[in-house]
């Protein structure tokens, strides 16, 4: 995944605890074995971007030699993912073991999970790191020997790589902090089909939230006030995440860009700031790196 900070799992059983008349009595009058429901938050300092594969919907692999291209875009309810039929967003799982001997430890993988939420964020002087917060159909334990895997040895993305361009080719170079949030607001149904476990995750409406906070500027200033936010404009946007150029970077290219709000507090000193918050139409996404293949698999690419 990256260098996982933390990761979470809520295992909610959904007991209902039944009152009801004739039990002469104050207490539960029986517990009821409800809805489950599996949530997770995970936390982790990133090392590539695969993560979007999950998120957007859809990734291609491309380009040989090395540095080889990944691209991912959106997918809408009507489309069919590469990995699995009748899904427009491919599920994963994911392995949470911790670790004394083989035959006490505490493993759980959450199955069929889907990612809920995603967030990017990118402050001074610390290294880049993503949220994901996705809800899974089942938790499976077990006590044996954990998965072997394979960690990188790449240094994480730092802030120092990140470069916000508005529109693409300007670049603003007194951001502090940016945050990108993708939100696929899924609608997690628990049918009456038989069983306690929910149904197919739905996407439902998608939505991108970027935030910046950035010292106030001579000439980015004006623009942002009176083009943008008070002007109305719409524009496009490119975050550039860049470890090694053109071997080892995210592209990030927003569209149909609007500027809804800023925050441009006056103080009595220190240096003065504001605090952005635009919310583009499109995403898509540009990543090279030295790997074949972010797919489970060699897909048709380019």
């Amino acid at each position: 995944i990256g260098q996982v900070l933390s990761n979470e799992i809520d295992e909610d059983m959904g007991v209902i605890m039944s009152r009801y008349a004739g039990t002469s009595s104050r207490n539960v009058g029986q517990f009821i074995d409800g809805p489950q429901s599996f949530v997770g938050t995970l936390s982790y300092r990133p090392q590539d971007w695969r993560i979007l594969k999950f998120t957007l919907g859809s990734l291609v692999d491309g380009g040989s030699p090395t540095p080889f291209q990944h691209i991912y875009s959106e997918t809408n309810n009507g489309a069919n993912v590469v990995d699995i039929a009748g899904q427009s967003l491919p599920s994963f799982q994911i392995q949470d073991a911790q670790r004394t001997v083989t035959g006490s430890n505490f493993m759980r993988t959450a199955r069929g999970a889907f990612v809920d939420s995603l967030t990017i964020r990118a402050s001074e002087g610390e290294p880049v790191t993503v949220d994901v917060n996705y809800v899974a159909n089942t938790v499976v334990f077990a006590s044996g020997a954990a998965s072997a895997v394979t960690a990188a040895t790449t240094r994480p993305y730092l802030w120092s790589d990140v470069r916000v361009h508005i529109p693409s080719g300007t670049i603003y170079n007194q951001v502090k902090d940016f945050s990108l949030e993708i939100n696929n607001n899924l609608d997690v149904p628990n049918y009456l089909d038989g069983s306690r476990t929910i149904g197919l995750p739905i996407p439902t409406n998608r939505d991108y939230t970027v935030s910046l906070t950035l010292n106030n500027d001579d000439v980015r200033t004006k623009t942002l006030y009176d083009q943008y936010l008070t002007g109305g404009s719409t524009f496009n946007m490119l975050v550039a995440v860049v470890a090694s150029a053109g071997s080892r970077e995210g592209l990030f290219t927003f569209s149909g860009c609007k500027l809804i709000d800023m925050a441009a507090p006056t103080n009595a000193e220190g240096v003065n700031e504001q605090t952005i918050t635009i919310m583009p139409q499109d995403c898509r996404v540009i990543e090279n790196n030295d790997v074949p293949y972010l797919n489970a698999g060699s897909y048709g690419g380019f």
